[in-house]
């Protein structure tokens, strides 16, 4: 079994689920934190340490690019500049255990945002 980097997919349920914990507003940079922590802290270091090309973290990267689709989507919102909070939508995800670029692009939020059936590059496989 090879291991390697989580997708922004996979990076969904960890965000969701941190947010749903409190249910309360939440500073943007711990729970993205909270995330990296909750979903991937089993993965080898050696994962977490790979950086792009700018000297960012890949995970750190593809859990913010996953805080913004889920936003997108209106699986979370932003109460202020560095506040954010689970919607329904969210908790729904949480509770079923599964989000997926499918659930995500299949919202309302999403295709007023982007349009109906878009999906990034990040999703196409």
């Amino acid at each position: 079994m090879t291991l390697s980097i989580p997708t922004v997919e996979d990076c969904f349920l960890p965000v969701l689920r941190v947010l749903a914990t409190g249910g309360k507003p939440v500073n943007e940079e711990s729970a993205l934190k909270a995330a990296k922590r909750e979903g991937f802290n089993s993965l080898p270091s050696i994962l977490h340490i790979q950086t792009d090309k700018r000297g960012v973290p890949i995970i750190q990267r593809r859990i913010a690019w996953a805080k913004f689709y889920l936003n997108a989507a209106g699986f979370l919102k932003h109460r202020s500049q560095s506040l954010i909070q689970i919607t329904e939508d969210g908790l729904s995800a949480v509770e079923s255990n599964r989000c997926t670029w499918a659930l995500l692009s299949s919202s309302q939020a999403w295709a007023q945002k982007f349009g109906p059936g878009w999906l990034p590059p990040q999703a196409q496989v």
